[in-house]
């Protein structure tokens, strides 16, 4: 008879994980249990791998004393454990999104650093370029109050300052479309799905909206399925180190203003939504998952019902566990009048497939809230 253990494998891409390469980075590895007969190891949760092509990983193994990996399904589909706290504080309620001018501010900065530093090439070359005698333009001088600044200048400053002003009216704009939220609240929607809900198959369900704002243009429902952040506190410990020294490879060190313990690993020091409310517990921005997938999007039939269609690959079922986190979640969303539309989030309990699940080549998302969007824009 073998014994066999399951083992958690993970490599996850941190806030700024353009910065590491991945397959420099060590894998966070531990044994979930161990010593397991034939029998008792089919009453476990299949294994199932998901990588991207950078070489990001979450995997699931089990395997035997001889080093020989499980292959096959085992009976257990469904896996129980209640759901982690980042996905009660952050991935279900109402939410909104932020304003689009975040994202064109962020795509401006790299064209106004590379202006800014070519022009400060160019005025280190200027005497270079008049002797030879190519002539040049904008280093004459010009009067602005009792000072002298360059010609450049002028043109400079405002492409450098606009993406700054641009990101301080977008925070300002969502700050007060958080208090006029917050200040007139939706009541939760009743919704119940059917008995049995498997990946690779459609979501249904019905639900029901108590109360309906005159500014709400339609509505339509989503599902997706992605990652979550692992817990920092399991990542350390594996990494046989302390919470006061260096931490592992991709995490930063703690950030007690804008971290709060068990919501992620800490690398994003606050970077990863725009400015919101510190009364509101978990935020009012959904943060996008690192891997993930979208489903299909449903009308809500007159009677409530609706049908999804799931997502092209096939995923694995929820997990919930300290270094592994697959999570579904069900996404009413609401066009709104001169508004971002506004969301409802759900967290669903998906089961297995009936085959192990090997998820390559995927990309990573973008985990800023300004690059987050449901269904079509």
């Amino acid at each position: 008879m073998s014994e066999w253990a399951v083992i958690h494998r993970v490599r996850y891409p941190p806030f700024d994980d353009k910065r590491i390469k991945a397959d420099a980075a060590p894998i966070a590895e531990t044994i979930v249990e161990s010593n397991l007969d034939d029998d008792q190891i089919l009453k476990c949760l299949p294994p199932y791998k998901i990588q991207s092509d950078q070489g990001w990983l979450i995997e699931r193994l089990i395997t035997n004393q001889d080093g020989i990996d499980l292959e096959k399904m085992t009976v257990a589909r469904k896996d129980e454990r209640p759901f982690v706290e980042l996905i009660n504080q952050q991935r279900r309620g109402w939410y909104i999104l932020p304003n689009n001018l975040h994202r064109y501010a962020r795509s401006m900065i790299s064209a106004a650093v590379i202006f800014l530093l070519s022009t400060l090439v160019y005025l280190f070359l200027e005497p270079l370029l008049s002797e030879i005698g190519i002539p040049s333009f904008g280093t004459k001088s010009i009067q602005i109050g009792l000072l002298d600044y360059p010609v450049l200048s002028i043109i400079v400053v405002p492409v450098i300052m606009l993406p700054i002003g641009l990101r301080l009216i977008a925070n300002f704009v969502d700050l007060k479309r958080q208090q006029d939220f917050f200040q007139s609240p939706v009541e939760q929607p009743d919704i119940e799905f059917s008995p049995s809900i498997v990946s690779g198959q459609p979501l249904k369900g019905i639900i029901h909206i108590p109360n309906q704002l005159p500014d709400w243009k339609s509505m339509s429902v989503h599902w997706q399925v992605g990652t979550l952040p692992p817990s920092r506190s399991a990542l350390i410990d594996i990494s046989n180190s302390t919470h006061n020294s260096q931490p592992p490879v991709g995490l930063s060190t703690p950030l007690p203003h804008h971290w709060e313990a068990g919501l992620d690993d800490g690398t994003a020091g606050g970077e990863d939504a725009p400015m919101e409310r510190q009364d509101i517990q978990g935020g009012v921005f959904l943060r996008p998952m690192r891997f993930s997938e979208e489903g299909g999007e449903s009308k809500i039939n007159d009677d409530g019902s609706f049908e999804i269609e799931p997502p092209l690959n096939l995923w694995p079922g929820t997990v919930n566990s300290d270094l592994h986190r697959v999570h579904w979640e069900f996404i009413l969303k609401i066009k709104r009048e001169k508004q971002m539309p506004l969301l409802w989030v759900c967290p669903i309990r998906v089961e297995f497939p009936d085959e192990i699940i090997h998820l390559r080549h995927l990309d990573i998302k973008d985990p800023r809230t300004e690059q987050l969007y449901i269904g079509q824009r």
